[in-house]
């Protein structure tokens, strides 16, 4: 039996819909689904930034996108999944998501880098690509990356956590800079960078599915899938541990446990 990561797409007769991928990014506060077909082209797209900090519409979305799209469960034969960095509840919602419907459906995986991911929107930038993902306050994720000739993403400096107030020493030089939230990233960074940061427009500044189901359709095609085993999360840091809000409850004495097994174990009936 071939197993889903070494699996080729079928050589169907039938349109490209009979090879679809299921794109899952939910790395960020903006989660994404996206259907695309096996030669990257965009089928269908849904992004959403909720108003709370989870994903409760998750499945609600992806239910309607297969709806409206028209696309079956069967037709769906890979799944492409955005490891992180990111948010590390919602890395750890899409994976499990992922590798669930891979384990029901017998199809293979890919999954990439959400840094890479997001740099790979802003295509055929002369200057280096700095995309960052928000992290703890006053931290975010970054990488530095650079277009080669034949258009290939090139990754200049690896992937890390660090201050905003550092970005402008891991850039060296003038970078595009995009992130996941304009509103709230752009400032601080134009503070602590300066002219260093050509920020992209606002429009750049999410973590899309249809980008990440394309370069996912590219790495099947050119270097097979993952092992759906060994897709973990790329957390990059170490989760904040916060204390206890409930203290325990205090212990009781040997005397003390005694007087309560003997007291239950009395008859009060008159």
């Amino acid at each position: 039996m071939i197993s889903p990561e070494s699996r080729p797409w079928s050589n169907s007769s039938r349109s490209s819909l009979a090879n679809v991928i299921l794109a899952i990014s939910t790395s960020t506060p903006q989660f994404s689904l996206a259907l695309v077909d096996e030669s990257g082209v965009l089928l269908a797209e849904w992004t959403l930034l909720p108003r709370t900090k989870d994903f409760r519409h998750f499945m609600t979305a992806l239910d309607h996108l297969l709806q409206l799209s028209g696309v079956a469960l069967e037709e769906i034969r890979g799944l492409a999944v955005a490891k992180g960095p990111g948010s590390f509840t919602g890395l750890r919602v899409g994976l499990s998501a992922a590798k669930g419907f891979c384990e029901g459906l017998g199809v293979p995986i890919v999954a990439l880098s959400s840094l890479e991911i997001l740099a790979s929107q802003c295509p055929a930038v002369s200057i280096p690509v700095c995309p960052v993902i928000g992290s703890r306050k006053e931290e975010v994720f970054a990488a530095l990356y650079s277009w080669s000739e034949e258009q290939r993403l090139v990754r200049l400096e690896p992937e890390t956590c660090l201050k905003i107030r550092d970005l402008p020493e891991f850039m060296k030089k003038r970078a595009f800079v995009l992130g996941t939230d304009f509103n709230r990233q752009m400032g601080p960074i134009a503070l602590a960078a300066g002219d260093r940061a050509v920020f992209a427009p606002p429009s750049f500044w999410n973590l899309r599915a249809a980008t990440l189901g394309m370069l996912a359709a590219r790495r099947a095609r050119d270097q097979g899938f993952d092992s759906v085993q060994e897709v973990v999360p790329s957390y990059l840091r170490p989760p904040d541990i916060r204390p206890n809000p409930y203290p325990p409850a205090p212990s009781l004495s040997v005397t003390e446990d005694k007087n309560i097994d003997n007291s239950m174990g009395k008859d009060h009936n008159p």
